[in-house]
Parts: C-alpha cells; structure tokens; sequence
C-alpha cells in the first residue's frame, strides 16, 4: 500500500516545524508530543562564512560576496530545461547558493520567459510572477539548489509546450567564502606577526581576527583585534593584552649560570620597575679568576658588583639594590648576569632578581 499525502505532510510537518522525528500518526501522536529531537545536519562546506557581508540591498555591482545576474550588471542567468521532468516544468539554473529574500526583498529572483541566447531578456522577454497569472500557473524557486519549478496546476501561457521560449532568471548568487576556519574571513583567524609594519603589510587580515605580535614596540608582546579589513595603523587595531596587562611580567627573574656561560639575560623589567633583591647562589664553586656581575649592557654591575660574591664559598649572596628602570622601552631594561673568567673551569650558580 502506498504512503498516504497525508503521512508524508505529518512526517514535514513534524521535522520541518517541530524538529522532532515522526515516531506515530498524527492521531495518535502530535508534533508537540513527539519526543525524539531531529534537527537538520548541516555540514561545514554549507556554511556562509561571509553572510553577514550581504548588504540588505542587492548591490549595483558585483562583489567579492554576491554575484548578480541581470540585463544591466552581468545578464539574467539562461537556464536548463529539466529533461527528466515534465515538458517545461522545471528549469535549471546550473548555480547553487542563490540570495533569498531573507537577506532582503530586492533579493527576490525574477523570472522571465524569452527566446534563448538574449543578453536583454529582462527588457525582451516576458516576466512570470511567482503568485501566477490567475491561471494557476505559479512557481517555486529553489535558493539552495538553483532550481526552479512550475508547481501550479496549469503552465503559464509564455513558457507552454506551444513556444521556443526559455527561462531566465535574475537575482543574487553568495560567492563568498564557505566553511568554518582560517580560510573563512567570516570567521576570526588567528595571526603571529614580529610587529606592527608586518600586520600593516599583511592584506590578508580582516575585522575581527586576532593578531600576536612579538614586539608591540615596547619589546614586548601584545596581542590585539582588528577593527577592520587590511589595518594599517594603531587606530584600526583594538589592543586586548600586552606581557604587562596579563601579568606574565612576573615579579622573579631567574637562570642557572655556568662559568664560561658570558652573558646571560635574565629578562626584561617595564618602566618603573625597580630590582628589590638580588641573589646568586653559589652551588659549584668557581676556581681561576671567574667573576659574576649583575646589571644591564650599560651598567654590567648595576645591581650587584664582583665584590659582594665570593665565588669559591658554597653560600648564598644577597644585595638590595635601589635602582629603577626608567626606559619606556622594556627592551632596553634588559638585565643580565655578566660571568667573565680567562682561567675558570668549573663553577655554577643561581641567580634570581626580585623586583616591583
């Protein structure tokens, strides 16, 4: 026995208006009691990751995102007889992800009936309205699949078995980007960049995404979000995070040091930072005529001079230094630990600056 229409309508009715699976007859079972979610599966390649970049208004020309077909832009779109439907029945435009009026009523496809090959068919064919002409002769027009059909009871008199005509159709097509990721300007990407001359280079950023810059000009790194498409200064930048602002500008600088290590940085220190304490813990002791400074390239011993360590003891050092960095550059309040010998051949040491 056949499906009955009636079974059919039930089953959309419920999955279509409910988003429930049809599990009885309406009888025995409304939609509002049907008990089993069923939503629609959309996959990632469907999506419009430039949706919200469809102006309301069908543009006067084509764009990055919407692509349209009419006499004045681009030529109304000829389509394809369905040879395995019914004569003149459905029509097929050969292009998917049509604009519905959703967006927009000017996005509202227009049909026309007229000889084939016309690069006027607006202006010289026949338009077919999609409520009919009173004849029972309406349409249906498929956004997704770009199909159109002839679902009322009766052909219009344009497009009947008794002429050449073809169908045209005008409107606006989504070329712009699909699918979830980086690829997608719709969606935010994520870039790493040395600084800012190479964010303002790189045309490929667009409003929303999140740029990490190693030096946000202060020597140290900043992360911000774009206002825009392609920034090109500080003010189409929004700035979210800098090393100082998410507190990993931390209060203890640190490193093991060895005796014929030379120079080692320790780290950075914002502006206003002042070293409270200095320590280097002699945990191998040093022979020959090794020596371990602390300070900056322009004061090696700044904040703890030769003197104050003995490096053949196994102790502890300690200095409380008051000097304050003042450079609103912190890549030049970098302190380091300055280990010089000419004859050493063993030693190691900790050292660790503490500072506010």
């Amino acid at each position: 026995m056949a499906i009955t229409d009636s079974q059919k309508v039930d089953l959309l009715w419920k999955k279509v208006g409910f988003s429930k699976a049809k599990t009885d007859t309406n009888a025995n079972k409304k939609a509002p009691n049907e008990a089993n979610v069923s939503d629609f599966i959309v996959s990632t390649s469907m999506i419009w990751a430039q949706s919200d970049s469809i102006p309301a208004t069908i543009p006067a020309a084509n764009t990055s995102v919407v692509h349209v077909y009419s006499d004045a832009i681009s030529g109304a779109k000829q389509t394809t007889e369905d040879g395995t439907s019914s004569d003149n029945r459905t029509w097929k435009t050969g292009e998917t992800n049509w604009i519905p009026p959703s967006f927009g009523a000017t996005y509202q496809l227009k049909v026309y009936a007229a000889p084939s090959g016309l690069a006027n068919a607006q202006s010289s064919g026949t338009q077919l309205f999609e409520t009919g002409s009173g004849n029972e002769d309406q349409w249906y027009f498929d956004y997704q699949s770009g199909i159109l059909h002839f679902i009322g009871d009766n052909l219009p008199t344009d497009i009947g078995t008794g002429t050449s005509n073809v169908i045209y159709v005008s409107g606006g097509k989504y070329v712009g980007a699909t699918g979830i990721g980086a690829d997608a300007s719709g969606a935010s990407a994520t870039f790493r960049k040395a600084n800012l001359a190479a964010v303002y280079s790189d045309n490929t950023i667009n409003e929303g995404d999140l740029i990490e810059v190693t030096d946000g000009g202060d020597g140290e790194y900043a992360v911000y979000i774009a206002r825009q498409d392609n920034p090109a200064s500080t003010g189409h930048l929004t700035l979210i995070s800098t090393r100082d602002s998410s507190g990993t500008d931390a209060a203890t600088l640190s490193s093991t040091v060895q005796f014929n290590d030379g120079n080692v940085t320790l780290g950075n220190v914002s502006n206003f930072s002042r070293p409270m304490e200095v320590l280097i813990e002699v945990t191998t002791v040093f022979d020959g005529d090794t020596t371990i400074t602390i300070g900056d390239d322009a004061d090696p011993d700044r904040l703890m001079p030769a003197t104050y360590v003995d490096l053949s003891e196994q102790q502890v050092f300690a200095v409380n230094p008051s000097y304050v960095y003042t450079d609103s550059l912190d890549a030049n309040n970098t302190i380091k630990a300055f280990v010089s010998t000419s004859s050493g051949t063993q030693g190691t040491a900790k050292i660790r600056v503490s500072y506010s």
